[in-house]
C-alpha cells in the first residue's frame, strides 16, 4: 500500500502561483467599535483586501471539476472569537469536514454565516471558551458576521473538493497532488470578485497560474 502510495504521488503534478494587485492598493479606514470596548478595543483594521508589495492575501484558489473530498469528515478546522475579530478572516474547508467555532470573549457574540438564503450557522455564543462544533454539510461561500457586534466579518468558503489553496500575505500559494490533464480553476477574493481558467497538469512538474487583479 505505501508503494502505491508512493507511486500515485510520483505521477501527480501541481500549482502554484501568485496573486497579485496592480496598481496602488485603496487605503481602507479602520472599522469603528461601537460597544464591549473594554473586551474589544476602540477600532479594528479591515481585512477585506490586505496587500503587501503587491502581493493579495486571502484569496481561494481551487480546482472546480476534482471533487475528491476523502477523509474530509476526519479533518476539523475553528473559527475563533478574539477581541471581537473573527481569526482567520477567510477560511477553506471541503465538504464534510468540522469546524469548531469558538469564543475566546468576555463577551456575548451572536455567529451568523449565510451564502444567498442558504444558512450554515446561527449560533448565539454568551461565555468565554464556548464551542460549537459545526459540520461543514452545504458547499458555498459563506459570509460570517455577529449580530452583536456589526464590524466583526469573516468568510467560510466550503467546496467539493481537497484541491484548493489559500494565498499567504505575500500572494503567493500552491496546491500539490493534482492528477495530470486539464482542469478548470477558479480564484475567488471577497472583494475583487473571480476569476477562472484552464490549467494543464502534467504528472511530476508544477504549472504556474499567476492572476492579477485592478484596485477597488
Amino acid at each position: 500500500m505505501l508503494l502505491l502510495a508512493l507511486l500515485v504521488a510520483a505521477e501527480a503534478g501541481s500549482l502554484s502561483g501568485k496573486v497579485t494587485l496592480t496598481g496602488l492598493a485603496p487605503k481602507l479606514a479602520n472599522l469603528p467599535v461601537t460597544r464591549d470596548m473594554k473586551v474589544c478595543g476602540t477600532s479594528k483594521t479591515d481585512e477585506s483586501l490586505e496587500v503587501k508589495d503587491g502581493g493579495i492575501k486571502n484569496a481561494v484558489v481551487w480546482f472546480t471539476d476534482l471533487a475528491e473530498t476523502k477523509d474530509a469528515k476526519r479533518l476539523k478546522q475553528k473559527l475563533d472569537q478574539q477581541s471581537c475579530v473573527f481569526v482567520p478572516h477567510v477560511m477553506v474547508a471541503p465538504i464534510g469536514s468540522t469546524l469548531d467555532v469558538v469564543n475566546s470573549d468576555k463577551a456575548l457574540h451572536n455567529v451568523r454565516a449565510q451564502a444567498g438564503d442558504v444558512k450554515l450557522m446561527n449560533y448565539a455564543m454568551p461565555i468565554p471558551g464556548h464551542v460549537v462544533p459545526t459540520k461543514l454539510k452545504k458547499e458555498g461561500i459563506f459570509k460570517v458576521n455577529c449580530d452583536v457586534h456589526p464590524w466583526m466579518r469573516a468568510w467560510i468558503v466550503v467546496l467539493p473538493t481537497q484541491a484548493y489553496a489559500i494565498t499567504d500575505e505575500t500572494g503567493a500559494y500552491k496546491i500539490a497532488g493534482v492528477q495530470p490533464g486539464k482542469h478548470k480553476v477558479k480564484v475567488w477574493h471577497e472583494r475583487l470578485g473571480e476569476k477562472e481558467t484552464e490549467i494543464e497538469i502534467v504528472a511530476g512538474q508544477s504549472a504556474k497560474y499567476d492572476v492579477e487583479y485592478t484596485p477597488r
